[in-house]
């Protein structure tokens, strides 16, 4: 009998009640909302900065358009941020699902339709030996 009054014991410690997320915090799938778009807001600046590298992107505005667009303020972006840090199983996981995200993004992407009648495509191999 002692093993399974352990387990119990193991169990009830295990299953305690979830933690409560903060009400200044921004829940887990708002953060990760968040988090996707600060990822395409660096890949944004970075590209104008390679385009004209003498001209800096105005990277204030655009978090502030951001923050505006999800409905959200640097403040409370910070805090949540602050809460997931100290959280790191649980930013990892955000972290992963950012990427799955965008992974997906790209996926659904509309690609180019393929160039037809190149050279490439129309010479078999006895053309392009001669």
């Amino acid at each position: 009998m002692k093993p399974r009054l352990l387990l119990m014991l193991f169990m009830a410690v295990g299953c305690g009640p979830a933690e409560t997320i903060p009400s200044d915090v921004l829940d887990r799938e708002r953060f990760t909302e968040v988090m996707v778009g600060m990822t395409l807001l660096e890949a944004r600046m970075s590209q104008e900065m390679s385009a004209l590298p003498s001209a800096a992107p105005p990277m204030g505005r655009y978090y502030d358009d951001l923050y505006r667009e999800l409905g959200v303020d640097s403040a409370a972006f910070r805090r949540s941020f602050d809460h997931y840090a100290e959280r790191p199983a649980e930013m990892k996981a955000i972290y992963e699902e950012v990427v799955e995200r965008l992974r997906r993004m790209k996926d659904d992407w509309p690609q180019p339709a393929a160039v037809k009648d190149t050279v490439f495509d129309t010479a078999s191999s006895s053309d392009l030996k001669r």
